[in-house]
């Protein structure tokens, strides 16, 4: 046997786990798929076991008790992982967690990549993917600086590869060594961070139990606490198993320009400054003229034309909003020069920054960045360029 899918899953319907898609995603690319139920208290048994139907001869269901009494580093997790992984008798197995996903147009790129790896006379001993890591629904990922861009997520059986720790991810030699691993360019779609409000409060007090026991005392009140310096708007497509919940999570799920608009500013805007030349500035000011007739727009180019509109806009910090496209390519000599007059006059400050990267003192300075990619040392997502004015109008709330 080649390729072998397991996971593990408990209380799947109390918490909103989206398992059954989770399954389907994997179902068509591997031979076999084991499932480890843990004991729950509410009907994921019987959910799974209805999944049988789908493939009787590839899914075969382990029934776990979890020890309750292991609340350290989410240790638990890793338990249950290896469970599953033990059961495992292809030659490598593919791991999801219940609240991961693939995307069906990757899905023989994946199985392609472990044929070939299989057949050499030295391969890897585990295979990385990228992470797309959707927050507050399912219109926004965060840019992976604080999460993890890549992850293993393929282990060769008999590399002695276990998962350790919160089960994130997979070493060898009692979790002390790393395994050799290669990335491809497939995705792991992470909806985690992917409830309605309601449920995902009750997920995050469920969940830190793992790590720091029930009298854990974290604050759950928020379900969530977007950073709008560290989301991008995601223009691609979900996995068709999960269109339902994507279709029926569009009320809930985060829309910058509602959290724009619930921070107090208001619109139309008194000013808008578009820092920056070209034609992406030329079609930016185009639509801001159209969406905001009774709003002053202004184009700089230079630091004098920067001077010469900043006077105008004094008095109405509050109403004012600048647009820097050329956040990136700023020398730091200039950008101390007019930092002081930007914060003095401009309650709103968007960063446009199509490479991904930023410096950190830069960043600090903007209200929140457009970004253009979402990616470290190559990993992540890229905005399309067609789509990055898009994204600016909707953290603005001019598009929803």
């Amino acid at each position: 046997m080649l390729l072998s899918g397991f996971t593990f899953i408990r209380n799947a319907e109390k918490y909103d786990f989206p398992i059954v898609e989770c399954i389907q995603s994997m179902l068509p690319i591997v031979d076999e798929l084991i499932v480890n139920v843990g004991n729950s208290s509410d009907e994921t048994l019987a959910l799974i076991k209805s999944l049988v139907a789908l493939a009787p001869d590839k899914i075969k269901i382990l029934e776990s008790i979890w020890n309750d009494e292991q609340v350290k580093d989410g240790l638990v997790l890793s338990e249950q992982t290896n469970i599953a992984l033990a059961a495992c008798s292809g030659r490598w197995a593919l791991y999801l967690q219940a609240d991961e996903c693939l995307h069906e147009s990757e899905l023989q790129k994946i199985r392609h990549e472990v044929e070939i790896e299989d057949g050499t006379s030295n391969p890897v001993e585990a295979i990385k993917f990228r992470y797309l890591h959707f927050y507050g629904g399912y219109n926004t990922i965060q840019h992976p600086w604080n999460w993890y861009p890549e992850e293993i997520r393929i282990v060769r059986k008999n590399s002695g590869a276990l998962s350790f720790g919160d089960a994130q991810t997979f070493k060898k030699g009692g979790g002390h060594l790393e395994l050799q691993t290669k990335t491809i360019e497939a995705h792991v779609f992470h909806y985690g961070h992917a409830r309605a409000p309601e449920v995902m409060k009750n997920k995050i007090q469920y969940f830190h139990r793992f790590w720091h026991g029930d009298a854990h005392g974290k604050n759950t009140e928020q379900a969530y606490t977007p950073d709008l310096k560290e989301l991008v708007w995601y223009w691609g497509t979900h996995p068709q198993v999960f269109l339902k919940r994507v279709t029926e999570g569009r009320f809930w799920s985060l829309r910058p320009g509602l959290v724009f608009k619930k921070s107090g500013a208001k619109q139309p805007f008194q000013n808008m400054v578009v820092y920056g030349s070209g034609l992406k500035a030329e079609a930016l000011i185009a639509v801001l003229k159209e969406q905001f007739p009774r709003t002053k727009i202004y184009s700089v180019t230079s630091v004098w034309r920067w001077l010469r509109v900043a006077l105008k806009c004094v008095g109405s910090r509050k109403h004012n909003v600048l647009i820097d496209l050329d956040a990136e390519k700023k020398p730091a000599h200039i950008f101390f020069c007019w930092i002081w007059d930007a914060i003095w006059i401009f309650k709103l400050r968007i960063a446009n920054v199509p490479s991904g990267r930023l410096a950190g003192w830069k960043k600090l300075f903007y209200s929140f960045i457009n970004w253009g990619k979402a990616e470290k040392e190559g990993a992540g997502f890229v905005v399309p360029a067609e789509f990055e004015i898009s994204q600016i109008l909707k953290w603005l709330g001019v598009q929803e």
